[in-house]
């Protein structure tokens, strides 16, 4: 299965999440801390 939804060019594509999925530091913080944690793995985007 794909993680593209559209049919973009790699290019595109790689330019389209490098100006688009942007997080705060907290966000990227919490994200760190929680991936530690002993049910790591039941996150959800």
């Amino acid at each position: 299965m794909s993680n593209q939804s559209i049919q973009l060019t790699p290019e595109l594509y790689t330019y389209l999440l490098e100006v688009s999925l942007r997080e705060s530091d907290l966000l990227q913080e919490l994200r760190d801390r929680t991936r530690q944690m002993p049910e790591a793995r039941m996150q959800i985007a």
